[in-house]
């Protein structure tokens, strides 16, 4: 398998995916080697080898007799750090290189990739150890541009490694309709596995110190994806109704510098405050009133479960694939800043709209998807791609 980020390295949803769903593929009995780039740290969960790529392989507690499914993950090359640093792309290069070296020596059935930046290695690996290539794509290139001036090399890459693959898995219909679309990939080659949630590590803490306010959070990537921009300018009409509302925002990114000075420019600052990147988000759930996740484009949304889970309302934007499977939450166009200052306005206002989405919300968590699920239908997937299916 191969693979960007790996907790402590992680910078968003893809790290928890990864973390989740190998703990369950070895649940399963399914060994999977992960080949990630050098992060300069030992990573040893137990449950899964890492081999990291350009660096001294870390070999960890895997149960012996079992025989290896796939696998070269990656990360990143270079000291543990932010993994989509401003050297990406000679880091993707690198990697590459280091990545075919190292799996070409792992016995497997299937290569399993993760998204765009260990295609070409996959591709590779394909060719040298003749083995089916499955790849799960968790964004592409036109949901982390907002569908703007998409980066023609990355898509690129990214279409590559969609045709040159077995089978392709998807974390949602909206993401699966956009392959089809943008890339021309075949319906039947695609199959759609929706995330989950552990709700162990997702619970309300209760008794947390909360300022005087009306707490609006928001947590993600600061990305002209996630529709930070949005976020403010609904802000801003919140407020001219409630004044007693902090809006929180949890996440770095490249808009980061450009949020702070927009939420100046909006005559808002004072009300909005910036944490920057937080591992243990929790904290942040228990004390809000309202999540909003106002993304342009997003695959799935992990972080509408977490919040639910937290007993936090949530609003999500309807170009979402968790909007697909999430009934007690509100939803609406991204781009209706109005619609957006109507709801927030609405959940903070009406305590009795508030308390049934929380109450329903977590209830919905209780049942929901758990990642023993997503490993069980990858798996499915894994099977299919080696017999020829």
């Amino acid at each position: 398998m191969l693979g960007w980020e790996f907790p402590p390295l992680k910078s968003g949803g893809l790290g928890t995916y990864l973390y989740h769903f190998t703990q369950e593929l070895y649940n399963l009995g399914v060994s999977v080697s992960l080949i990630i780039p050098y992060t300069g740290s030992d990573i040893s969960p137990g449950f899964v080898k890492i081999l990291q790529a350009g660096g001294q392989a870390e070999v960890i507690g895997i149960r012996s007799g079992l025989t290896p499914y796939a696998s070269s993950l990656s990360m990143s090359s270079g000291g543990l750090k932010e993994p989509y640093g401003w050297n990406l792309f000679e880091e993707v290069s690198y990697y590459t290189a280091k990545a075919v070296e190292t799996g070409r020596n792992v016995p497997c059935k299937v290569i399993h990739c993760h998204d765009w930046m260990t295609f070409p290695a996959g591709i590779e690996l394909k060719r040298i150890l003749g083995k089916p290539l499955v790849v799960t794509i968790h964004s592409t290139e036109f949901d982390r541009t907002g569908q703007l001036y998409p980066n023609e090399w990355i898509a690129g890459i990214e279409k590559s490694g969609l045709l040159a693959a077995d089978k392709v898995i998807t974390v949602s219909n909206f993401m699966k309709n956009q392959l089809v679309e943008k890339y021309g990939i075949r319906p039947e080659k695609i199959t759609v596995v929706y995330n989950a949630i552990d709700l162990s590590h997702y619970a309300r803490k209760d008794g947390l110190h909360k300022p005087d306010e009306k707490i609006v959070l928001f947590v993600g990537r600061l990305t002209i994806q996630k529709g930070c921009g949005f976020f403010l300018e609904a802000a801003k009409k919140v407020l001219e109704f409630e004044p007693k509302t902090r809006f929180l925002v949890v996440g770095s990114g490249d808009m980061l510098y450009e949020l702070i000075q927009k939420s100046i420019d909006l005559g808002i600052s004072n009300n909005v405050s910036f944490t920057g990147f937080e591992d243990n988000v929790s904290d942040y759930y228990s004390i809000a009133d309202l999540f909003v996740m106002p993304s342009v484009s997003e695959p799935f949304g992990l972080t509408a479960l977490e919040a639910m889970a937290c007993k936090a309302p949530v609003i999500v934007s309807k170009q979402s694939g968790v909007s697909e499977v999430l009934r007690n939450v509100l939803k609406l166009d991204f781009w209706d800043v109005h619609e957006l200052a109507n709801k927030i306005i609405g959940v903070l206002c009406y305590d009795a709209v508030r308390s049934e989405l929380q109450d329903k919300g977590f209830a919905e968590m209780q049942k929901f998807r758990k990642w023993g699920d997503v490993a069980r239908e990858t798996a499915q997937v894994y099977n299919a791609a080696y017999n020829g299916g």
